[in-house]
Order: C-alpha cells, then structure tokens, then sequence
C-alpha cells in the first residue's frame, strides 16, 4: 500500500532497479523483482501508512549493492548477529524491506 504512485515507482524502479511490468494510472502497478512480482497498491482510509509488508531481497554483493543504494540516499539500519546479514531500509511510505546476503 502506496500514498503516491509516482514516488513509489521511482523508488522501486530507480533505486532499487526492479522492472515496472504494468501501470493502471494510479491504481495499480506491476513490477518485476527477478521472477517475483511487487504489486502496488494506493492506500485507503481502512490501511495504516508504513506497516503493510516487509520485503526482504536477497542480494550477492552485499557491501558493494549497500554503497550504491546509499549513493541514491537510501538510509540503512543493520542487524547485527545471527547466521545471515541484514539490512533494513523503508520505501516512501515508510514500508519495512530488507537485504539479506546471500553467499
């Protein structure tokens, strides 16, 4: 759930680089994630801003996917501990993802 379209395709298409597959004005929006499709949706007057899903990507190049997205502003919190690498991160609309290393 999304409060402006444009914003949170920008996001996820500029910044992140997932494919946009299909735009219904502001009232729907595909995007590709490698295989997994993204759905977005506009929020309503029933649906809380920023708590709707977390989505977590898996990346290779951890460290080196970490710079490029600080490089485009994107602020990070990071896990410490545990078996695998994490990094938190929100889009727009305060919606929680995260990247986890895959080795």
């Amino acid at each position: 759930m999304i409060s402006n379209m444009d914003e949170a395709i920008d996001f996820y298409v500029n910044h992140l680089g997932l494919e946009l597959v299909n735009r219904y004005s502001n009232h729907y929006a595909e995007l590709d994630a490698n295989g997994f499709m993204v759905a977005l949706h506009p929020t309503t007057s029933d649906v809380s801003v920023g708590n709707n899903v977390s989505i977590g990507l898996g990346v290779y190049n951890f460290d080196e996917t970490i710079q490029m997205l600080e490089s485009k502003g994107i602020s990070f919190s990071f896990e410490k501990g545990g078996y695998i690498r994490l990094a938190h991160f929100k889009d727009p609309d305060g919606n929680p993802l995260f990247l986890a290393e895959n080795t």
